[in-house]
């Protein structure tokens, strides 16, 4: 998905952010400490923070704007994600 991202989101940045955003804001709000989504086998850790990295590179400071709807956690670990990034 984040390489998608990469690729549509100079075309069509409308869609990205319509269709991935909820993507990225369920990721986000439903992982456990440990890096999984509850009932879900495998740590997507690592993919959920290429997807913030992804989308952070193609929307810059807008991504915050839009995380600030957010449930205040969700703003919190997409910091958290881009912080580990740098």
């Amino acid at each position: 998905l984040a390489d998608l991202v990469t690729e549509l989101y100079p075309r069509k940045p409308y869609a990205v952010e319509q269709k991935v955003l909820v993507v990225l804001w369920h990721l986000l709000g439903n992982m456990t400490n440990s890096g999984s989504l509850p009932g879900a086998g495998g740590n997507i850790r690592t993919a959920t923070a290429k997807l913030s990295r992804a989308l952070f590179a193609q929307m810059g400071p807008s991504l915050f704007t839009h995380a600030a709807s957010q449930p205040p956690h969700i703003k919190k670990s997409l910091e958290e994600f881009l912080e580990i990034a740098t």
